[in-house]
């Protein structure tokens, strides 16, 4: 009795629920649109290397229906990773889930760490490519730069040797050699030929006058000499006697300072 009466309340509240809850039902053709939606987006993430999520399903009521038809995934020729497979798989749950409790649940994705790389995944062909082409560029500047630097080493080689061969031809022999051949032959003899003609021979005369005279005349100027001293000796006394007596005058006056002064002029004196 006790079975009976649980089952039979069992029906009556399934038989409530199903009248005031509207049970959902996924459409044939939503399915349809989704899977292909699916694929193409899913070509796409193996392109892009992104996980691209499902697209939400609409849900219909259908009061008297409960027959369930479950999220199919794409084609299974399409090579997906581990994380979206998961993905689909619990999107299924999640639906079947809904379906019966009538209790909206979320789903938390897995992590993807390939979304915090920030740099390409390494490629050894590339690489060698980019190696390669880094050779051929540098090589391709380096011969540039050598043609230039030829073509740099001509264009001012040549005008240098051009003007040292023109200063060095004409320019030095006009300038260095031709003043030195002028000196040597014309301006040397013509100085050497004036001093020996005219200026050597008026000196040596005028030194042998000079001399001449100096020795002729000494004599008489000492003799001079020896009668000038007693007359310089007579003036200089009487010089001294005047002043003497000057100064005895003024001493006699009281003009000592005075005297003083005449004093130490006389002893210059």
């Amino acid at each position: 009795m006790t079975t009976a009466t649980t089952s039979s309340i069992r029906r009556h509240n399934e038989r409530a629920e199903s009248n005031t809850i509207p049970t959902p039902h996924i459409h044939s053709s939503n399915l349809v649109n989704n899977s292909i939606s699916n694929i193409r987006r899913s070509r796409k993430s193996m392109d892009n290397n992104k996980i691209l999520y499902p697209n939400s399903i609409v849900l219909e009521p259908q009061s008297n229906n409960r027959n369930i038809n479950y999220y199919v995934p794409p084609i299974p020729e399409l090579s997906l990773n581990q994380s979206e497979q998961k993905i689909k798989v619990k999107y299924a749950e999640l639906l079947v889930n809904f379906f019966e409790t009538h209790h909206p649940s979320y789903i938390f994705e897995p992590l993807r760490k390939e979304y915090y790389w920030t740099n390409e995944p390494f490629n050894d062909e590339k690489i060698s490519q980019l190696d390669k082409l880094l050779h051929n560029t540098s090589y391709f500047v380096q011969s540039i730069f050598w043609y230039l630097r030829i073509l740099l080493a001509i264009c001012v080689t040549i005008p240098i040797e051009i003007i040292h061969t023109v200063l060095d031809g004409l320019v030095k022999p006009i300038l260095i050699r031709i003043p030195i051949i002028m000196s040597d032959t014309l301006i040397k003899p013509f100085y050497s030929g004036l001093f020996n003609a005219f200026i050597l021979p008026i000196g040596i005369l005028l030194w042998n006058t000079s001399d001449l005279f100096a020795k002729t005349f000494e004599p008489f100027i000492r003799l001079i000499n020896l009668l000038c001293e007693p007359c310089i000796d007579c003036f200089r006394s009487i010089r001294k006697s005047s002043l003497k007596q000057i100064s005895d005058q003024k001493l006699n006056n009281g003009d000592g300072d005075h005297h003083m002064e005449l004093k130490k002029a006389t002893l210059y004196v």
